[in-house]
């Protein structure tokens, strides 16, 4: 912004290098097939698989590591080489906790170790061994450190070995998902700084038995593939000059034509609006080279519209009357790419953690955005509320929360990416229990992230807006859920032993170990650790709780099935006998869902079936006197527990003249009513959760 960049988007890397490589061939040495691009850069780790056909480049499937690159290389040749000989030369009660925590006394020398092993490694990439001087600051005993510590390429290779081999295990995970073998591929494209050292392209190739590209630039590739990507995008002109050309006009163009094509020509049209009569229209080429000379005017135009080979063609549409003199219009430049092309897509599903109906207390995940949809994206849906929030209370809260990651994940092993809470201090008036929340979802090319609910009852919206590019995590909150998950697998390893199940057991034992592992990685982190350390915690933890997902689905799978089961034939014998036409029709429609959902494996989609049944009954249930006499008599009970008793004594009284008077629809409306004073702990008992909806 600073130089005057105002049209910004955001790109992931892999896409980028892919065009730099694409574009620096020639079509006839470019064959339509498919390769992975491998970018280990300074301090994030991608790999793309990515497909050409016909000239058009594709990105299929994404996988990445946020917190693996070159630097931790450099940490590592600081905390696992440079500090134990210096803790064995000098005395150090914690030397890793004085360079590492924010407030330690060696934090600032942390840095400077950190360059001098960043020199080391590049320096190793091209000789078997180097140099490292520390010195300039002085021990516990006050005793002035100055040592030269030599690091050898084999001591080197060993040390980040299993960083590597945790990125090709990202790049198997990728070919096993898509049903590919090596052989697939055309080869392996090398990106990032990272893959000058000599080890991670031997193991890479090794590991995966195909052939390493290094044919363009690593470090560079990023900003080429950039640029070429740039050049698809129109510029657009800045607000306030596009409304005063947009005032100024006397004709309205709206135009058609791809904006990226491989052919050498592409078909453009265009629809005009205003009076036309006695003008001309004429297409230019900037630069020269292309001139559809003067033609009349009509409502609608078309042109074949010449492309030059492999870069960026700008044309202008003009508009001219009886005297050659421009006339005003809305028209913007017509910019076309002739290069490789590529869109963006969503590597992960985009999710919105809700309340789990079936289970009081547990949530579940509603796919918002599949994997793979194309940027931009927008979605708006409704939810009801299934809780009452007073204004002014700070306790009630609407947790809407956006996470990325697999649908039928756990919520605790997705991403979170937007958090937008509603408390009662947020809002002009109260909010009732089944009211509507209105919830919009967009995400842009860049994977901005916009969240905005609209409160139908109160007419009052909420929104933000949330950066791809940032993220904030807590120490205490990674070790409060690392702390969680292990009681959550202990309690499975109990009832994995009660059902002597010893497959799950063995797997979830060994979870358990990985789980305490984490949890004392997690408590040795200082508060205001200054290094990417609680980020890569926070991802294993997401991790395991996957892991934890995985072992026990089978158990979840035959619950959810059981529970499936009792909910349809329960549905079924109150469509048969209290349902109307509507209802009838549901019914059938959630049933066909059936097959795929028993078969796939995963609980959640039969849950979620299960919720829709439910929804059914509880219509149905809902106008039926005997329910509603029931829920009545249930309510009245509960009055001494109610918020607002004197409410709730005049509801009752009301309730008992709409039951003497058989009026059902005033019953319903009493008992709703009598719902919303139940505490909130109560209200969960009988239908609500955590998150509001």
């Amino acid at each position: 912004m600073l130089a005057g960049i105002g049209q910004v988007v955001l790109l992931q890397e892999p896409i980028a290098a892919s065009l730099a490589y694409a574009n620096q061939k020639k079509e006839k040495q470019l064959p339509d097939g498919q390769w992975l691009v491998y970018d280990l850069g300074g301090g994030t780790f991608d790999v793309a698989l990515i497909r050409i056909d016909g000239g058009e480049m594709r990105v299929l499937d994404h996988e990445g590591d946020n917190y693996l690159g070159g630097y931790d290389f450099d940490g590592l040749i600081v905390t696992k080489l440079l500090v134990p000989r210096l803790e064995a030369r000098y005395r150090f009660d914690n030397l890793n906790h004085d360079l590492t925590s924010d407030k330690g006394r060696l934090n600032g020398k942390y840095y400077t170790l950190l360059y001098l092993a960043e020199k080391a490694k590049i320096a190793l990439s091209g000789a078997t061994s180097a140099e490292i001087e520390v010195e300039g600051f002085q021990d516990d005993d006050g005793q002035d450190v100055s040592e030269e510590i030599t690091v050898t390429r084999s001591e080197f290779n060993e040390l980040i070995k299993p960083a590597v081999d945790r990125s090709v295990g990202m790049v198997r995970e990728i070919l096993t998902r898509n049903k590919l073998q090596a052989s697939d591929l055309l080869f392996t494209l090398m990106v990032g700084g990272s893959t000058y050292t000599p080890f991670v392209r031997e193991r890479v190739g090794e590991a995966l038995g195909t052939a390493v590209n290094t044919d363009i630039d690593p470090t560079t590739a990023v900003a080429v593939g950039a640029a070429h990507y740039a050049a698809t995008k129109p510029r657009e002109a800045a607000g306030a000059a596009r409304a005063a050309k947009a005032a100024g006009a006397r004709l309205q163009v709206r135009t058609a034509y791809d904006k990226a094509s491989r052919d050498p020509e592409t078909l453009f049209s265009a629809r005009i609006t205003g009076d036309l009569a006695g003008l001309r229209y004429r297409i230019t080429r900037h630069g020269g080279g292309y001139d559809s000379g003067l033609k009349p005017l009509t409502r609608d135009i078309t042109e074949d519209l010449p492309l030059v080979a492999d870069t960026f063609n700008v044309f202008s549409l003009g508009v001219f009357d009886g005297q050659n003199d421009a006339v005003p219009t809305d028209a913007e430049d017509i910019a076309i790419n002739s290069g490789y092309s590529s869109g963006q897509s969503l590597p992960e599903d985009i999710c919105l953690e809700v309340d789990d109906e079936d289970h009081a207390g547990r949530t579940r995940l509603f796919c918002v955005f599949q994997r793979m949809t194309p940027l931009p994206a927008r979605r708006t849906f409704t939810r009801q509320l299934n809780k009452t929030v007073v204004k002014g209370s700070a306790d009630e809260i609407i947790h809407v929360r956006v996470l990325e990651g697999p649908q039928n994940s756990l919520a605790e092993a997705n991403k979170p990416i937007g958090y937008l809470p509603i408390t009662g201090r947020n809002i002009n008036r109260d909010v009732q229990r089944n009211s509507d929340a209105e919830i919009t979802i967009e995400l842009s090319e860049s994977r901005d992230l916009t969240v905005t609910v609209y409160l139908n009852m109160i007419d009052q919206e909420f929104r933000d807006v949330f950066a791809a590019s940032s993220r904030a995590t807590s120490v205490d909150v990674v070790q409060q859920q690392v702390t969680d998950m292990t009681e959550v697998i202990d309690d499975e390893l109990e009832q994995a032993e009660q059902r002597e199940d010893y497959e799950v057991a063995a797997a979830l034992k060994k979870l358990r170990r990985e789980a305490s592992a984490l949890g004392a990685e997690a408590q040795e982190l200082a508060a205001d650790d200054v290094t990417d350390k609680k980020y890569q915690l926070e991802d294993r933890k997401r991790k395991l709780a996957q892991q934890l997902h995985d072992a026990t689905r089978n158990k979840q799978l035959a619950e959810a099935r059981a529970e499936y089961e009792e909910e349809k034939r329960d549905c079924q014998e109150l469509v048969a006998d209290h349902g109307n036409d509507q209802e009838r029709k549901y019914l059938r429609d959630v049933l066909t869902l059936e097959p795929a959902a028993l078969s796939s494996g995963h609980p959640q989609r039969v849950q979620e079936l299960a919720g829709k049944l439910s929804s059914i009954r509880f219509g149905i249930l809902w106008r039926q006197p005997d329910f509603l006499t029931g829920l009545f008599q249930n309510m009245q009970r509960q009055v001494p527990r109610m918020n607002q008793p004197d409410d709730a004594a005049r509801l009752v009284q009301a309730g008992r003249r709409a039951l003497e008077a058989e009026d059902w629809p005033e019953l319903r409306d009493i008992n709703q009513r009598l719902l919303n004073l139940l505490p909130r702990d109560v209200q969960a008992e009988i239908k609500g959760g955590k998150i509001g909806f």
